[in-house]
């Protein structure tokens, strides 16, 4: 069973960590803060995701790069 300690809580670290917890590994999360979040604590105009509004259809939906060139 492999034993991370990971530095920092921003978003992408903690997917790293959660994908270890998925294969059965042990995580210490280590922080200079009281609350987790890091840098991605600033964004203030939304966090990137997989199935935002726009990617499901919504009125701005962001059509597929090979079919809107078409």
């Amino acid at each position: 069973m492999s034993q991370v300690i990971i530095v920092g809580s921003g978003f992408s670290v903690l997917s790293a960590a959660h994908t270890v917890l998925e294969r059965g590994g042990n995580v210490l999360v280590l922080d200079k803060n009281f609350f987790f979040g890091g840098n991605s604590t600033n964004a203030t105009s939304g966090i990137n995701g997989a199935l935002t509004k726009i990617q499901i259809g919504g009125e701005d939906e962001i059509k597929d790069a090979t079919s809107a060139s078409n």
